[in-house]
């Protein structure tokens, strides 16, 4: 059994499949993976790909619970520092009772009072001064060049990306917490987000899921049907660099978005689109897009088109 063939028993499993593609690209390296905001109040979606050693983690969080929780258990590949990114110099952190809810920014009373949640804006107080660091001032100890940015850092995403530019330059991804209505003072909504991070050169992919509920109202404790859950709040968007541009990207770089593709924000057909285009640069067997799609689970596969096709 050969080397293109000898994982593929598995590949019907996220593991599995990632097993495969790392066996067949031989990228020089883990994805590397900055988390800004990475407080563990879920499992991040490349934990599968982190676990395996196929990422390499750079995670930045200032809550000081939230941090404690993440040295708890040390990981291999794994590198955590308590601090805050956004514009280097002087804010305020605002930590919050309800997990997930800190941010620099504080809460704006009236905007979460029409949203049904007035109880958020309670016990901010007057906030913890601290400093916060520009991605594009660490240094390539703190943080080397990231293939992606997962970011969710409660309303402080713009600043990030306006002053981590040159730290992001060589990335093939970013996943982002973005906001349709507002939740915090002076905060950037969805639309300045991608204003912002196509002119750094990257296009919107997908939304991973969105939240939506109903805005506050006398009958609100009373409304359960999905139906009543009509403003949109907010979600996780998945940016690209702009696909128009794939002559110009490194192998490494096609590489690397194949493996995130499949192994942080399920979009497997960027990965058989990356492999395609490494066959084409002659850095992969012509087989291998085939191989990958024959091999997944059924369902994701059109039976009435075959194994091939377009």
């Amino acid at each position: 059994m050969d080397m293109l063939t000898k994982s593929i028993p598995t590949m019907r499993t996220l593991q599995g499949r990632l097993a495969y593609l790392r066996e067949v690209l031989s990228p020089a390296r883990p994805l590397r993976i900055a988390d800004v905001g990475a407080n563990p109040i879920n499992t991040p979606d490349y934990d599968v790909l982190h676990q395996m050693g196929g990422a390499e983690i750079w995670g930045f969080e200032p809550d000081e619970d939230a941090f404690a929780a993440l040295m708890e258990t040390p990981q291999t590949g794994a590198h955590y520092v308590q601090k805050a990114v956004g514009k280097t110099g002087k804010a305020t952190f605002y930590p919050h009772p309800r997990s997930g809810l800190g941010s620099l920014l504080k809460i704006d009373a009236d905007a979460v009072s029409y949203l049904g949640h007035p109880g958020w804006a309670t016990n901010q107080g007057q906030g913890i001064a601290l400093e916060t660091v520009a991605l594009d001032d660490l240094s390539e100890k703190e943080l080397p060049k990231p293939d992606v940015l997962k970011i969710d850092i409660q309303g402080g995403e713009l600043d990030v990306f306006q002053h981590g530019r040159a730290k992001l330059s060589e990335a093939v991804a970013v996943v982002t917490e973005v906001r349709f209505a507002r939740i915090y003072e002076n905060e950037a909504l969805w639309a300045d987000l991608d204003i912002e991070l196509r002119s750094q050169g990257f296009a919107l992919h997908k939304l991973m899921f969105t939240k939506a509920e109903p805005v506050g109202n006398s009958q609100r404790a009373k409304m359960r049907s999905p139906r009543m859950r009509n403003q949109l709040m907010d979600g996780d968007a998945v940016y690209i660099r702009d696909p128009m541009t794939l002559a110009g990207w490194s192998s490494d770089q096609v590489k690397q978005m194949a493996i995130a593709a499949a192994g942080m924000f399920d979009s497997l057909d960027i990965t058989i689109w990356c492999l395609d285009e490494l066959v084409r640069r002659e850095s992969l067997p012509a087989e291998v897009p085939a191989t990958f799609f024959a091999k997944l689970p059924k369902w994701l596969r059109n039976p009435a088109r075959g194994e091939g096709g377009t």
